[in-house]
């Protein structure tokens, strides 16, 4: 990955500001401060073609609970997405003064957050008109949060019914499945990186990235995808895995990449997206092996 140096300047005064000013600062404020640092992560991705998540566990430089790996920053890998997640709801700092320039409390916006860029909470336009007039308003930020928690429930229970056609997703759970455990058993039983990514199957480390990158992208919407090309691996777990992964990426199946986030947590798709990219390099395969 290029160097973060710069990324971690630009970014680490701004977060000090907002966590230093946290309790005086308007919603607004707290808002545009975040997108500022989504901003500065968004670019760093978009141009050096980087998984968002990879990026995130790279600034924090150690992985939350874990001893003897070297910090590089404060900024939690859980702030940098919601500031990367506010950036990409907004397409520029203007745009939110225009929004939301009464915001009173930040909590008040973050539990709108769905509304914003779910398409299972998608608002028809004079429904989301008077969204923004609640959080521009001066109601307390704990009778919105509950008016929204309320709104957000009743949704809910008309479009997702528990258990809607999840049956049909079991066979991709455990291909699922099966690869995650094919793939951490690889680095658990292999010290050599080179013999480990000779099992793999996959000859090309940017096929690798590419799985890594739309992991990232399964684990939640708004993520860029990028076009998987038709090939054939020689591990037939992986080539089976790889098809899978092919299809819930078609666009059309978004409310299937839902349902699959309710068999497989969206933490369990980002841990593996990270087993996956430490298969780019023999320094990211051994600091895998290390954890």
């Amino acid at each position: 990955m290029p160097d973060i140096t710069e990324l971690i300047r630009n970014i680490t005064p701004l977060y000090n500001q907002y966590k230093q000013n946290k309790e005086s600062l308007s919603g607004t404020q707290s808002l545009i401060l975040m997108w500022e640092i989504g901003d500065y992560l968004k670019k760093y991705i978009d141009r050096n073609n980087v998984a968002p998540h990879n990026l995130f566990r790279q600034i924090y430089g150690k992985s939350e609970g874990k001893e003897n790996i070297s910090q590089k920053s404060y900024v939690s890998r859980e702030f940098q997405g919601r500031c990367f997640r506010i950036r990409n709801m907004f397409p520029s700092k203007e745009y939110i003064f225009n929004q939301l320039p009464g915001l009173i409390d930040f909590t008040s916006f973050r539990e709108a957050m769905p509304f914003f860029d779910n398409a299972i909470y998608k608002l028809k336009e004079e429904e989301f008109k008077q969204l923004l007039v609640l959080l521009n308003s001066k109601v307390p930020s704990s009778k919105i949060i509950k008016q929204l928690s309320i709104q957000k429930k009743a949704i809910n229970n008309i479009t997702n019914s528990r258990n809607q056609k999840l049956e049909q997703l079991v066979n991709e759970k455990k291909i699922f499945i099966d690869f995650y455990n094919f793939i951490y058993k690889l680095i658990k039983e292999n010290t050599n990186y080179n013999s480990a990514l000779e099992l793999l199957g996959i000859k090309e480390v940017g096929l690798i990235n590419l799985i890594s990158k739309n992991l990232s992208a399964l684990a939640q919407e708004g993520i860029l995808i990028v076009d998987m090309p038709e090939t054939e691996i020689e591990q037939e777990i992986v080539n089976r895995f790889y098809s899978m992964l092919s299809n819930l990426l078609e666009p059309k199946d978004e409310k299937e990449r839902r349902r699959f986030r309710r068999l497989i947590p969206p933490e369990r798709i980002v841990r593996l997206a990270d087993i996956v990219y430490s298969f780019s390099s023999e320094q990211q395969y051994n600091k895998q092996r290390n954890r």
